[in-house]
């Protein structure tokens, strides 16, 4: 005997009666960082792909690869086609690492990002800027510790090219509270002012955010890395 809901419906007659419209259905986007590593060095030296975007929102700035979801697709799908279309880079192998879902990341709309990331070989890879992304560029970055903290520490996150004199600092500050058996952290995000700069460059939208949680990730492939080689 088939179940019933309170209203006396069959699973099929309540899809058939289900309307989508009842509640509002926020977007969903995809990050992609893409970053080359040369891990011979004895500092990791990383590097991370910027598109510089070409339509609003945030027309001009740095940004991630990224794009919408389409319904016929899966997220990892989504990841593979935008970045193709972005930055022409195929076949890499992503890794998903956060959910984004602050209410006001985006201008636009109600808008969720998934982003996914990946370290390869700069040298096995041509980029070619493409869709919404007017350049695509190679940035260093690098994560500093600058000051501990009594719940936590601040940092410096710097994204530089060097060939094109850009040059984006940001002071990380990230603190932690326990609660229950769980650890919150909470990450702040401050703009430095470029020295003898015309043009103060930024990152898009929260990308600074997601770079941070990256680096993070980053430092634990670098150091499994070199584990493997001990």
């Amino acid at each position: 005997m088939e179940r019933r809901n309170e209203d006396g419906l069959t699973e099929k007659e309540f899809l058939a009666e289900y309307k989508p419209g009842i509640y509002e259905r926020p977007s969903v986007t995809v990050d992609m960082l893409i970053f080359a590593l040369d891990l011979e060095e004895e500092e990791t030296v990383a590097e991370l792909l910027l598109i510089k975007r070409k339509n609003h929102p945030c027309i001009g700035q740095w940004a991630i690869p990224g794009g919408f979801v389409e319904m016929d697709e899966s997220l990892e799908e989504a990841a593979a086609r935008e970045l193709k279309e972005e930055t022409g880079l195929e076949n890499i192998c992503l890794e998903q690492i956060y959910t984004w879902g602050d209410v006001k990341r985006d201008p636009r709309t109600r808008i969720i990002s998934v982003s996914y990331m990946a370290a390869i070989s700069k040298a096995e890879h041509i980029i070619e800027a493409g869709d919404d992304a007017a350049e695509a560029l190679w940035f260093q970055v690098k994560k500093q510790k600058l000051s501990e903290l009594s719940n936590g520490a601040t940092y410096a996150l710097t994204i530089e090219n060097e060939e094109e004199h850009i040059f984006i600092s940001y002071r990380i500050t990230e603190t932690y509270e326990r609660q229950g058996f769980m650890w919150k952290r909470d990450t702040e995000a401050e703009l430095l002012p470029a020295i003898d700069v015309d043009d103060q460059e930024i990152l898009a939208f929260d990308h600074v955010y997601i770079l941070n949680q990256a680096m993070d990730r980053l430092e634990d492939i670098d150091k499994d890395y070199r584990e493997q080689l001990d």
